[in-house]
């Protein structure tokens, strides 16, 4: 069998096409809260490096910043809750990579409600369903 040229962007696709195979994915957020905004005085609006998470490269969130978004590191979230209440949302498919990056390890690396969640491609904080 003879792969094409296209076959790395193929399983490239596959892989960012993980994420919502995942019931309730599109609430999914990467471990650790946004930092403080820094105060600062902008001048004019300055167009937005990013709009979600997934834009972001490996642990970074895309956050609001001194005058637009971007993606920066996060900062750990201090409440020593072990696990959240509700299930994670079934999960329908399995990606190619051998060890996928999780963005999150625990609940308590996530905000609010969102539990840390195995996805298609490794955990990330989710939405739980309801039981």
């Amino acid at each position: 069998m003879k792969f094409s040229g296209l076959f790395p962007f193929v399983l490239l696709a596959l892989g960012t096409l993980a994420l919502w195979a995942v019931e309730g994915a599109e609430n999914a957020l990467k471990a650790g809260a946004c930092p403080p905004r820094k105060s600062a005085q902008c001048f004019g609006n300055e167009k937005p490096k990013c709009s979600s998470d997934w834009q972001c490269p490996h642990k970074k969130r895309c956050c609001l910043d001194t005058c637009g978004t971007e993606c920066l590191d996060p900062v750990n979230i201090t409440n020593p809750v072990k696990k959240k209440p509700g299930t994670c949302p079934v999960v329908h498919g399995q990606c190619l990579m051998l060890k996928p990056l999780n963005h999150c390890e625990t609940d308590d690396q996530c905000i609010g409600a969102l539990k840390c969640c195995k996805a298609m491609c490794g955990k990330v904080c989710l939405s739980p369903v309801k039981a």
